[in-house]
């Protein structure tokens, strides 16, 4: 009897302990070394109790959950210093001294983002932000109503991307050395002077010179490695306090920001408690991450982290903190990038996805192409580059781009370029562009390769209409001697008496020449696409014959060699849409060279027709200005100097 009475005690004991455990707001504060499995879960918005920040008050102790090693989150001790009100309309923090776990000795991690802060048994908010250098572990906690409110929450200023590249700045190559660094910095974003956020940047695959440059910008970039693949079939494990990654760039590179999960009802998530890149309504993937160990650091300490396989997504990015569901994906833009290293027979072939986030994905690109280079052989120093560049544009088919670089910064241009290209498509003006998929070919050489084009003599200064030109060109190779080379041009049947100026150059010094002497802005992303399509290679030796005779540039377009009376017609019509040209462009010949060039000479002709026909205009006296030849115009043969690098 009296086993049968005990054993019915313990009967309604469990079933007593299982009834309280079901109810919505009970949850008592785990005791230090309560298991991490027995965290409870909630299945339902609301069903964790919540305090307000009303009730906060200096004093108050409770404890937080986060994962300092493996996958199971882990409490830490948390007491409340007092609460910042109002920092900007409708937004307080709490801040609290962090104890536990090596906080002592580390103070805030990167990663720790996100972390459920509980007071009084309920939940309090996130885990936001702390102030490098700090003696002490001091947090700012993000209250749990505000980022329970996301998708109605003000985001933050508007994220506005760059104003786009100018063409003409792609077609000559000379892009801010700097632009790379400085998109970079743009993904941090700043919600409250002079704090920082606790999530910490995981990159795998990037090398030396790649790794500088995410450092630099973001802080508290770091290697990190790739979390076992989980069970097939196994439900994705998201508990509070659990690491979890927004990623950006995933394959044999990636690269992702590790916070720690808020709070989770259903198949939501909540993290971070700060912006993640601030963009408000969001599509980026989301990934469970597992924690190898929380170093420590003087400046800054952070979690080391492996980032496993993509989950979910991210759909709101705001002040509050960012918000996701399990089970939905975010698109993504595959990206293919075979390098063939100096002396190499066989190519390095790497495969990347990228999220897409316009205001950022031409800086994936870019950082992905150098984290190439950085890993198949070296990505700075004396070198020389050839790439070519196939950008799939839904809706417009491919769009090749070619393109040669050397020098000690030849790995950092190329990325500049591929990213000032990427930029230009994403973010211009005209319509929404969608990358279907990118591709990028670069045939690396030990070491620069351009010879500087120092002058031109023709055979003949005086020629007629239709007539065989040749140029004999003066080049000097990189640390070598002077060459020269021969390249004939049969002049147009139709060209008028005066003089005839052949400009022979580099293909990026003769696309800058051209984009300034037929300035046709595009009003469309059709012409946009076509101006893209022309520009030349450093590999191209190209040739512009050009005279005076004046035309127009109409909506994108040019017409050359227009009477006046049209001219005028046209002009008076378009109430200033048209712009006038002082120059005709005749020719263009193009030969390809066995290695890049650099310069751009000028070769003066004087025209004489066989038989006058009636409208040729007289040759231009010297010392004139037409629009072609300045006053200051050096004598034929002579080169003018532009200088060398910076493409």
């Amino acid at each position: 009897m009296k086993l049968r009475g005990l054993v019915t005690v313990l009967i309604v004991l469990i079933a007593l302990a299982g009834f309280a455990a079901d109810q919505p707001g009970v949850m008592p504060a785990p005791p230090e070394h309560t298991p991490p499995g027995l965290m409870p879960s909630p299945v339902q918005p609301g069903q964790l109790p919540t305090i307000s920040i009303d009730e906060v008050k200096a004093g108050q102790k409770g404890y937080g959950l986060s994962v300092f090693s493996g996958s199971q989150p882990e409490r830490f001790e948390v007491e409340v210093v007092g609460v910042m009100r109002n920092l900007r309309p409708e937004t307080s923090y709490i801040l609290a001294r962090l104890t536990g776990k090596g906080l002592e000795r580390s103070g805030v991690a990167a990663g720790m983002s996100g972390s459920p802060v509980f007071l009084d048994g309920r939940l309090a908010g996130a885990v936001a932000f702390s102030w490098p250098f700090s003696q002490e572990a001091i947090a700012g906690i993000t209250p749990i109503a505000t980022m329970r409110s996301l998708s109605t929450a003000p985001s933050m200023m508007p994220v506005t991307p760059p104003p786009p590249v100018e063409l003409a700045a792609l077609a000559s190559g000379h892009l801010p050395k700097d632009l790379l660094e400085r998109e970079l910095a743009r993904m941090q974003p700043q919600f409250l002077e002079g704090a920082q956020s606790s999530v910490s940047w995981a990159t795998t695959g990037f090398g030396a010179l790649s790794q500088g440059f995410l450092r630099r910008a973001l802080g508290s970039s770091m290697p990190a490695g790739r979390a076992a693949p989980a069970a097939a079939g196994a439900a994705p494990d998201l508990p509070l306090g659990g690491s979890v990654a927004a990623v950006l760039v995933e394959g044999d590179f990636q690269l992702a920001a590790v916070g720690t999960v808020t709070d989770r009802y259903g198949d939501h998530v909540l993290a971070f408690g700060h912006p993640f890149l601030g963009l408000g309504t969001v599509r980026v993937p989301m990934a469970p991450a597992e924690v190898v160990t929380v170093l420590s650091s003087q400046n800054t300490s952070f979690k080391i982290s492996n980032v496993g396989d993509v989950v979910g997504a991210f759909e709101q990015d705001r002040q509050a903190g960012i918000e996701g569901r399990i089970g939905q994906t975010a698109p993504m833009i595959p990206l293919a990038l075979r390098i063939t290293g100096a002396g190499d027979t066989k190519p390095r072939d790497f495969h990347m996805r990228i999220a897409e986030v316009p205001q950022f994905t031409p800086m994936l690109v870019g950082s992905s192409l150098l984290a190439g280079l950085d890993s198949t052989s070296y990505s700075a120093g004396a070198q020389g580059l050839d790439m070519v560049a196939h950008f799939r544009l839904k809706g417009r088919g491919d769009l090749e781009m070619r393109q040669s670089f050397d020098g000690d910064n030849a790995g950092t241009e190329a990325a500049t370029y591929v990213l000032a290209l990427a930029g230009y498509l994403t973010n211009n003006q005209f319509e929404k562009v969608q990358f279907e998929s990118i591709a990028i070919d670069l045939s690396q050489s030990p070491q620069p390769r351009s010879a500087t084009l120092v002058g031109a003599v023709a055979d003949s200064t005086v020629v007629h209409p239709g007539d065989r030109v040749t140029l004999n060109l003066d080049l000097a190779a990189w640390r070598g001697e002077r060459f020269r080379r021969s390249l004939r041009v049969d002049l147009p049947q139709d060209l008028p008496a005066g003089r005839y100026s052949l400009v022979v150059g580099d293909g990026a010094s003769i696309d800058a020449t051209r984009f300034a002497l037929e300035p046709a802005a595009p009003v469309t992303f059709a012409q946009a696409v076509r101006l893209l399509g022309s520009l030349h290679s450093r590999r191209d030796l190209i040739v512009l014959g050009i005279y005076a005779g004046p035309g127009l540039s109409v909506s994108g377009e040019t017409m050359p060699r227009l009477p006046g009376s049209v001219r005028s017609l046209w002009s008076a019509a378009a109430s200033g849409s048209a712009a006038a040209l002082r120059t005709t462009i005749a020719q263009e010949v193009r030969q390809e060279m066995d290695v890049p060039v650099d310069g751009l000479v000028k070769v003066d002709l004087e025209v004489r027709r066989r038989e006058p026909v009636a409208g040729d205009a007289p040759a231009a006296p010297e010392g004139s200005t037409d629009g072609t030849v300045a006053s200051s115009a050096p004598p034929v043969g002579h080169g003018i100097d532009h200088g060398k690098g910076g493409r």
